[in-house]
């Protein structure tokens, strides 16, 4: 029982280290890619695959020295499915990796499919579809997706609002400001019933009628009863 389980695991063993070679051999520190592409493939995929695959190099650290190369990469016989195939697209890939000198180091093709209707989304679909088909094959950092483009009627009603209500929305009177509020003085009943002492200027008849009288004195002419 335990030799045929040493086999095996020896057999383990000499995969795994024939797999570890295989991969030190393809691992390189590829700093810089450019894509290109034949008449039938959309310009979207090519410029959308090239953007993904440029940060997803510059993303990438090795945790050794490795030979530095230049990515090559050509897209060419790109396919979109029509009918009862609609959705079904797909686009032939081919990475040559070259050298400072600019020789050719190693040279891989295949093919990348992808499924999504629609023109601006199926190209964003087959673009992020190669893009990551190239980085998991060449150990690159992970690739952001790009987004699909997706409706707003909210923020289209906004952009598209009349200039007439933005005006009349900017130009609306504004509120006077609030003013203090001065205090009521009710006079009482007492006061609005009071006369005013006014003194009157003495008259001369006034002024004789309050003295005191003469003493009378009795003469031919007048009596004193």
């Amino acid at each position: 029982m335990l030799m045929p389980f040493l086999r095996a695991s020896f057999a383990a063993l000499a995969m795994l280290a024939l797999s570890a070679a295989a991969h030190a051999e393809t691992l390189k520190d590829i700093r810089k890619v450019s894509v290109a592409a034949d008449a039938s493939v959309s310009p979207a995929v090519t410029k959308l695959a090239a953007q993904q695959l440029q940060r997803a190099a510059r993303s990438t650290r090795r945790p050794v020295a490795v030979p530095r190369v230049v990515m090559d990469v050509r897209l060419s016989n790109e396919v979109r499915g029509r009918g009862v195939q609609a959705g079904r697209n797909s686009a032939d890939v081919t990475v040559v990796l070259r050298d400072g000198a600019g020789a050719p180091v190693s040279s891989e093709r295949f093919t990348v499919n992808s499924f999504m209707t629609g023109n601006k989304a199926a190209d964003r679909a087959l673009a992020n579809a190669i893009a990551q088909r190239v980085a998991i094959a060449y150990s690159l950092a992970p690739v952001r997706a790009a987004p699909v483009a997706r409706n707003r009627p909210a923020k289209a009603q906004r952009a598209h609002r009349p200039a007439s209500s933005k005006t009349s929305a900017s130009q609306s009177p504004k509120k006077p400001a609030a003013t203090a509020i001065e205090p009521v003085i009710i006079p009482s009943e007492a006061a609005l019933t009071v006369r005013p002492r006014v003194r009157k200027p003495k008259t001369e008849a006034n002024a004789n009628a309050g003295a005191a009288p003469a003493p009378c004195v009795v003469t031919a002419t007048t009596r004193c009863n």
